[in-house]
């Protein structure tokens, strides 16, 4: 059972410093001590898909927000993102099977590497290069990683698992 929760946030992907992570932000925040204005402190943005030169996924994503969902499987408690594959060990459950995903590997920024469902949604209304934190398709380089049976430059899929 998956539950929409919110929309995928991150640090700028110009700023070198702050976190590194893409967490999934509630679409009501709540607030306790705070002071309006900017302090000297980290800073989170909504994160867009960037696929506008190859878009692998069933929908155009390109310049939309990045929903997130949290999925809670009751009988299996052990869960596994299985890169560069969009099937599942033996023994495990497939949960969503898409591509990999993260940030561009010129800019300043890095992030993790997550899996991003083939049919992935994106939040209504946002289309529009608003930038912040940002997806991009994870190509495969060869030379350190095997050329055979990799291939350079072909988009890497995932698959979520469960066991």
């Amino acid at each position: 059972m998956c539950l929409l929760l919110g929309i995928i946030g991150g640090e700028h992907h110009t700023h070198s410093g702050g976190g590194v992570n893409y967490l999934c932000l509630p679409l009501n925040p709540t607030y306790e001590n705070f002071k309006d204005g900017f302090q000297n402190s980290g800073f989170m943005y909504g994160t867009e898909y960037k696929v506008y030169t190859f878009n692998p996924f069933k929908k155009n994503l390109h310049d939309n927000e990045a929903p997130c969902v949290v999925c809670f499987v009751n009988s299996r408690s052990s869960m596994l993102m299985m890169p560069a594959r969009n099937v599942c060990p033996s023994g495990w459950t497939e949960e969503y099977h898409g591509y990999l995903m993260s940030g561009y590997y010129n800019h300043k920024k890095g992030y993790e590497f997550v899996c991003v469902d083939d049919d992935a949604e994106y939040v209504p209304g946002t289309q529009g290069n608003m930038d912040g934190a940002l997806l991009y398709p994870v190509e495969g380089q060869c030379g350190a990683l095997p050329c055979n049976p990799y291939i350079a430059g072909r988009e890497l899929t995932c698959a979520v698992c469960t066991k």
